[in-house]
């Protein structure tokens, strides 16, 4: 982590290699060690992601019954269910926000510390050949990359992932020969482009 702040001007045998594999341990270890925040979040955001699937199967039940069948008895239940599903959806997404954001931002004061305490040993001719701006450029902005490992860009990425499966899956239910020309004409299309 901040073994890389060592320039090229200091000795090769204080310096570590950063590699893939040693990377996604460090990525793995922050993870793991904010894994009750995070389980958390997910657990957050799979009632947002289904409560956000709500709104779609409202507006098939309004065309289909309420209007295709004229059954006005079902309209405030279904105005209830989207009320309802909208505000879980808002309290949930407020969560999630203020405890990843609270778990980035204690990973990211860590690290920060971490990376001073480690310039803090530096030789002195480290900080005679580095500019001031670069130095306090490493310790307050490289330590924000975390916030996508341990904040909401790992959860949405998650979230976004379970999300495309599971309609997915309601679209094959739906219409299996449908969804599958929409897949190959999509993977036709972007193998076109690639």
């Amino acid at each position: 982590r901040a073994a890389s702040l060592n320039g090229p001007r200091v000795a090769d045998d204080n310096k570590k290699k950063v590699t893939l594999s040693t990377a996604w341990r460090e990525a793995r270890e922050l993870i793991w060690a904010r894994r009750g925040r995070l389980a958390l979040g997910m657990g957050l955001m799979a009632v947002s992601r289904l409560a956000g699937l709500v709104l779609p199967a409202t507006s098939k039940i309004l065309i289909d019954d309420v209007v295709g069948r004229s059954r006005a008895d079902l309209l405030w239940p279904l105005a209830l269910a989207a009320g309802a599903a909208t505000v879980v959806q808002a309290i949930t997404g407020f969560a999630l926000n203020q405890v990843l954001g609270i778990t980035a931002q204690k990973s990211i004061t860590e690290m920060r510390l971490a990376v001073e305490r480690h310039v803090s040993r530096l030789p002195v001719s480290y900080f005679d050949s580095t500019k001031s701006g670069i130095l306090i450029s490493r310790i307050m902005t490289d330590a924000e990359g975390i916030r996508n490992i341990v904040g909401n860009g790992l959860v949405q990425l998650v979230g976004g992932i379970v999300t495309a499966f599971l309609a997915l899956f309601v679209l094959f239910y739906l219409n299996w020969a449908m969804t599958l020309i929409t897949i190959v004409t999509l993977m036709i299309f972007g193998s076109a482009l690639a």
